[in-house]
């Protein structure tokens, strides 16, 4: 069967173009990858148009903003997952008018269609207090109760994504002084984060009692289940949410969040900073921003901030020698007269 340009081209664009190209991350081409196996359902389903048969001169931006409304309606997706599609989309189609010129001014008009407005969330994250009392509930008499405390105290220390967390190797971990661990994160770049003496023990701790610290263990997970294999991330918040409903069953009087989820714990790190007036563009470098303007949604969200600022710049408008109205009878005489 003779291949279609819509199928030679996006068969580049996710195996050469992206990890050759952009250098973007496997989990990056997995989503990008599901944003077209759904485009090609939809075409299967709703337009009649097998995937073998799909060519550009089928695809018209008509047809994206119908996907986009089918995602909406018919797969109920939010409005975060249709921007998500859409900007895979957006991405295929910029690669797309380099190599198919003839195609330009549809590409543009795709290009062209807009992201969905959405409300901006309140960013969630746990008070000082909370998160004590969460990194209290691990049985360190037990070796998995060890483990969990060490997995959310190093989660928490270095602000990692929880992508970042489950791909760290022993040899990420540097235990004499300055301790760091190096992370992984977005486009495979890697930041060296320092953690502090008690995550630092822990982590020897819980190494040498793995036997992490052998020779030839530098590329094993640093993190594992029972069977050997990296945590995944449902794993690492059943851990979460297991120490989270023990909190709030030994402190009852405390309100804690309904649910804890790994990036909320990165939120903790990151508004913890702000509130000790740690510089944000150092912020910024601890959770792997490219740009600062990602991390000024803690700033935005830090409450006691603004409170201090707010404070720092108050004037005080009201003395202390302004006379008690009440004692000027011909003032409420008057009063009392223009209420008639």
């Amino acid at each position: 069967m003779r291949q279609t340009d819509f199928a030679r081209t996006l068969t580049r664009f996710l195996s050469e173009y992206l990890p050759g190209q952009r250098n973007v991350s496997t989990n990056t081409i997995k989503s990008y990858r599901d944003t077209f196996k759904q485009l090609l359902i939809f075409c299967n389903l709703e337009l009649n148009i097998k995937p073998e048969h799909l060519m550009f001169d089928k695809i018209k931006a008509d047809t994206i903003k119908d996907f986009l409304n089918w995602l909406e309606k018919t797969r109920k997706v939010g409005i975060n997952t249709r921007n998500q599609r859409l900007a895979a989309i957006h991405s295929f189609y910029r690669y797309t008018q380099s190599e198919h010129p003839e195609i330009l001014l549809e590409c543009q008009r795709i290009l062209g269609i807009p992201f969905k407005k959405r409300e901006n969330k309140t960013v969630d994250y746990l008070s000082q207090d909370n998160l004590k009392y969460i990194l209290e509930q691990p049985d360190t008499a037990k070796k998995r109760g060890r483990r969990d405390l060490t997995i959310m105290t190093t989660l928490y220390d270095t602000g990692a994504r929880v992508q970042e967390l489950i791909d760290l190797k022993t040899g990420d971990v540097r235990l004499t002084k300055p301790a760091t661990i190096t992370l992984t994160g977005k486009g495979n770049k890697k930041r060296c984060v320092p953690i502090m003496g008690k995550t630092r023990n822990l982590l020897e701790n819980y190494m040498n009692e793995n036997r992490l610290l052998e020779n030839g263990n530098q590329f094993h997970p640093l993190f594992y289940n029972s069977n050997r294999l990296p945590f995944t991330r449902p794993g690492i918040t059943y851990i979460l949410e297991k120490h989270l409903k023990q909190a709030k069953e030994t402190h009852s009087k405390v309100l804690f969040p309904d649910s804890l989820h790994p990036h909320m714990v990165r939120h903790t790190k990151a508004m913890h900073l702000l509130e000790a007036d740690v510089n944000l563009i150092y912020i910024r470098d601890l959770l792997g921003h490219v740009n600062v303007t990602t991390t000024e949604i803690y700033l935005r969200a830090n409450t006691e901030t603004k409170r201090k600022a707010l404070e720092s710049v108050y004037m005080e408008v009201v003395t202390q020698d302004i006379p008690v109205w009440d004692e000027d009878t011909n003032l409420l005489n008057w009063l009392q007269e223009f209420c008639r």
